[in-house]
């Protein structure tokens, strides 16, 4: 069976100067694009697209799995999917289609449902599983293999290569040594040996021993002009693609105070705009790329930092109001849905599916990487089955 993958792969390399690596990729797994351009449609568009894809009657399926809740439905569905040879990226566009209903529990079932159809020694299955420490011990296996080697060696970027280390350091394996620029060292040395209190957007006021805070670094997320005195100012800030631009547009939006020393981007092409400029420090985190266990969304910004942190050894990691979008308000003036006295709708897609958030925070936080606020501790803790229950009261209403 390996022989035969080879013999196969090395008849297309041959093709590999007629075929950009992108298109390579797509052809073997990345379909993320394919998935957002589907997720961002409205529901209505979805359902077109699904009965397009999987007839009209196979859709019947999903529509008696949400209004009759039994899993008799999905059973039927996953057998004639097979059995009409569905593409695997419709797979994720029923699952998509789901999350973005507000149907966490179903989707959940779904998720579960798909991972045991799966073939486990398949790059796809580790795109779609959860970030548990089962499917870790797989992964592990499963990356010995040539078929895995050949991916890894010629298909994946930097910063994918990175997540991987990242997450197999997590779990405490061994892992090459990353290829750390001098920014990143020079950042290392900051952060190292301290303790990071990351502090969410939510409306709760923090407090921390001025002893505690001696010895801390304060983290916030994209812009601090929101910020009133009597609140932590950052000492690092995080910016993601949205925020950054708005950085671009309005000189407010970033303040730099005393207390900011680095400013820190999530993406590569942002940074290299501002990293000409000596007013502060700027770095581009580079292993926040997640690529498996994922399925196919974006992680929240709070996911990528605490990846990008993980490759520093600091002392602790806390985390401060954050609720995994258990509530619909963050502080007025908090990014840019938001202005100084008028704060805006949120909305929920799969474009930042929660379930997969969870699931990382989750993973993390048993692998005693993070330690949480009262309030997060008690969302984890509930279980994924509760959280759920509670993730869709909130969004349904």
């Amino acid at each position: 069976m390996q022989k035969k993958f080879i013999n196969n792969f090395y008849h297309h390399i041959k093709k590999i100067f007629f075929f950009p690596r992108e298109k390579l990729r797509f052809l073997l797994f990345d379909k993320r694009r394919l998935v957002v351009k589907f997720s961002s449609k409205k529901i209505s568009q979805q359902k077109k697209i699904l009965i397009d894809e999987i007839q009209s009657k196979n859709f019947l399926l999903i529509e008696n799995f949400i209004k009759k809740r039994n899993r008799i439905y999905l059973i039927d569905l996953f057998k004639y999917l097979k059995r009409d040879n569905c593409k695997k990226v419709v797979y994720i566009y029923i699952y998509s289609y789901l999350v973005n209903l507000n149907e966490y529990q179903l989707a959940n079932d779904y998720q579960n449902y798909l991972c045991k159809k799966i073939n486990k020694n398949s790059f796809f299955y580790f795109q779609i599983s959860s970030l548990n420490s089962k499917n870790i011990s797989e992964f592990i296996k499963y990356s010995k293999t040539i078929k895995f080697s050949i991916i890894y060696n010629f298909l994946l970027y930097e910063s994918e290569k990175n997540f991987i280390k990242t997450i197999l350091k997590v779990d405490n394996q061994k892992v090459n040594n990353y290829n750390l620029n001098f920014l990143d060292i020079n950042y290392q040395k900051y952060i190292q040996d301290k303790e990071i209190k990351i502090i969410g957007p939510l409306e709760n006021n923090v407090y921390i021993k001025k002893k505690e805070l001696k010895k801390s670094l304060i983290i916030r997320f994209k812009n601090n002009n929101f910020l009133k005195k009597k609140d932590l100012q950052p000492n690092i800030i995080y910016l993601n693609g949205t925020a950054t631009r708005e950085a671009i547009k309005k000189k407010n939006y970033l303040i730099k105070k005393i207390n900011l020393i680095w400013i820190v981007f999530i993406q590569k092409n942002f940074y290299q705009q501002f990293s000409k400029r000596n007013d502060l420090n700027y770095r581009f985190a580079n292993n926040c790329s997640a690529f498996l266990f994922n399925c196919f969304t974006e992680l929240n910004l709070l996911q990528k930092v605490l990846l990008d942190l993980f490759l520093f050894n600091s002392k602790k990691i806390k985390i401060y109001n954050f609720d995994i979008r258990l509530s619909k308000n963050t502080k007025i003036g908090y990014g840019i849905y938001n202005t100084k006295k008028k704060q805006k709708k949120i909305k929920m897609s799969f474009l930042h599916n929660q379930i997969v958030m969870y699931d990382f925070l989750n993973y993390f936080f048993y692998k005693n990487k993070i330690t949480l606020d009262k309030r997060l501790a008690k969302i984890i803790r509930l279980g994924k089955v509760n959280y759920l229950n509670k993730l869709e009261k909130t969004w349904k209403k």
